[in-house]
């Protein structure tokens, strides 16, 4: 196969990102980006394609005026414009279903303690909390990802602060909205990486391939687009992989190990679970030129980053050994281990299937030696702790062993590279390359499509529109019992909450009765299933009370609450 001119190579690119342009009309019948103020529009398939054929014309023109023009370049390499198509496919997923709401625990949790740290605190006052006398007060006061600080002064969010100090840099670079490009962001970073280190260990066909398995890795994709810390952890410990691994041996040497550690301290500050996987980085740096000095250069990063963990842990919940997640015998069980075993062999092979598996089989062999012992080593690493983990029986839940499945993809790209070679017949090579990242993505888009994750964005629209009509709906003062919108109401309808999930049945009564007290109007905001579950856990309490429905928002009711000395009092206020 003809070499490609390096003068052509942003030329191929365009080419290929017009042709998944096009795609992504076809397949889901147009796109509206936006990016910033600048926004990226299409519903014509067919004016992409045109637009590409242009390009494929200008390259022809700009190749063949070379003097040293070989007629075999004159058309694009079909198996690079082909694999950097899928890849562009997926980013234009990424950018169209893009999560750009603050919902549920997981995306308030972040965005709200990137906030927090944005203005310097590592608390944040519960006003309200002063006013009520349960003895949980503080807790009842937390929205969902937020937990009650040391001493009662106030409370703190649950989640490590590692991906909220990026989304906070974000922020402060780029405006509030810029907190939803942390992950797409992170998530090009990964696919650099992917792309560099098999670069480094294979050819430009290799290396491409597994951009793109990873690329349409279903797990990938589906954090690739949400304001969640997988892609954050994931592209800070290839980072670190790829800088530890690094077998050049020169005056810089030192240096990389010493980002390799810095890089290890971020991924364990975004998620404390992968301290075996970051154990390692140090030992995967140990190598040719001064290995044990490349050794403690790597560790005083992840050192300082366990002393920053343990310090915030130390201030915020009294204790550095104690998170916000709860002990570690609550989290972590010997019990888990057969099922979660069992679980993450089947959603393995659901979500990857058995080609994958066998690939990356097929290049650990061919790529036996250090290189390879490395690779296995971190993704056992981070598997590791997730096997004593609380059970999540779903695809998905492979989200936890994401920085372990990305460089092991490079394995799986040299397995299906070796087999294709095997052909000795390059055209036929290529097609087979091509065909496998193809089918695979083929797979996982199927896979998504069935899971309804195109559906997310959708679904999480309820968010501000329930905030949207509180803010319209009720007055100022309002406090809302709730547990999903525990979060978003505040941040989208300015409004207190209190959850009603964390309220003994006998406290109902007299929270309403506390917050009234204050001037406060009580509301409770249900969402699906929990309006029977609210029904049922305060059935004798709410036959005590008024309680009035006030509207709907999609699948979210809206009750007045009131406790009888306050009837008439409260129906002279909105």
């Amino acid at each position: 196969m003809a070499s490609r001119p390096r003068n052509s190579t942003l030329l191929d690119a365009l080419i290929a990102a017009l042709l998944a342009l096009a795609a992504l009309v076809a397949l889901t019948g147009g796109f509206e980006i936006e990016l910033g103020s600048f926004t990226l529009r299409s519903h014509s398939a067919g004016r992409l394609l045109i637009a590409a054929g242009v390009v494929i014309g200008i390259r022809a023109w700009v190749v063949s005026s070379s003097r040293r023009a070989d007629p075999r370049s004159l058309i694009p390499d079909p198996v690079f414009v082909a694999l950097l198509t899928l890849i562009f496919l997926s980013i234009g997923y990424w950018f169209k279903y893009l999560l750009t709401t603050i919902g549920g625990a997981d995306s308030y949790g972040y965005v709200s303690a990137a906030r927090m740290l944005a203005s310097g605190r590592l608390i944040e006052a519960a006003p309200i909390a002063d006013w009520l006398s349960s003895a949980n007060r503080l807790a009842l006061t937390s929205p969902l990802g937020w937990a009650t600080a040391a001493g009662g002064g106030g409370i703190s969010p649950t989640y490590p602060l590692g991906l909220p100090a990026l989304m906070a840099i974000f922020t402060t670079l780029g405006g509030s909205s810029a907190v939803y490009y942390v992950s797409p962001a992170m998530s090009l970073l990964t696919l650099w990486l992917v792309f560099r280190l098999a670069r480094r260990w294979g050819d430009e066909q290799m290396a491409l391939l597994a951009a793109a398995l990873v690329a349409w890795n279903p797990v990938f994709l589906t954090y690739a687009k949400q304001p969640m810390s997988d892609a954050a952890a994931t592209a800070w410990l290839m980072l670190a992989f790829y800088l530890a691994v690094d077998d050049r041996n020169t005056a810089s040497a030192l240096r990389r190990s010493a980002l390799a550690g810095a890089a290890a301290g971020a991924a364990f500050l975004t998620r404390p679970a992968l301290i075996v996987a970051v154990a390692l980085i140090p030992l995967v740096a140990m190598r040719d030129a001064s290995p044990f000095k490349r050794m403690l250069i790597a560790g005083i990063g992840i050192a300082v980053a366990a002393m920053v963990r343990l310090a915030i842990q130390a201030h915020v919940f009294g204790n550095a050994f104690t998170t916000g997640y709860g002990s570690t015998e609550v989290l972590f069980s010997w019990a888990a281990l057969p099922e979660n075993a069992d679980i993450y062999a089947r959603q393995s092979w659901r979500a990857l299937g058995g080609l994958w598996l066998v690939a990356a089989g097929a290049g650990a062999w061919v790529m036996r030696g250090p290189r390879t012992t490395a690779i296995l080593a971190v993704a056992a690493a981070v598997a590791l702790p997730y096997l004593f983990y609380i059970r999540f029986d779903h695809w998905e839940t492979l989200r936890f062993l994401l920085p372990g499945l990305v460089p092991l993809t490079i394995l799986v790209a040299a397995g299906v590279a070796m087999v294709a070679r095997t052909i000795r017949v390059p055209v036929v090579t290529g097609i087979v390359i091509v065909l496998f990242a193809g089918a695979f993505a083929v797979r996982s888009e199927r896979l998504m499509r069935e899971s309804s994750v195109w559906d997310i964005q959708n679904l999480e629209a309820r968010y501000p529109l329930v905030g949207q009509w509180f803010q319209v709906n009720t007055p100022p003062t309002s406090v809302a019992l709730a547990s999903q919108h525990s979060g978003s109401l505040r941040w989208y309808g300015d409004r207190q909450t209190v959850r009603w999930d964390l309220l003994a049945p006998e406290e109902l009564i007299p929270t309403v009765r506390e917050l009234e007290a204050h001037g406060a109007i009580v509301y409770a905001a249900l969402e699906g299933t929990e309006q029977p579950a609210f029904d049922a856990k305060f059935s004798k309490e709410l036959a005590q009370l008024s309680v009035d429905s006030m509207g709907r928002v999609r699948n979210v009711n809206f009750l007045r609450i009131r406790t009888p000395g306050s009837f008439s009092e409260n129906q002279t206020q909105k």
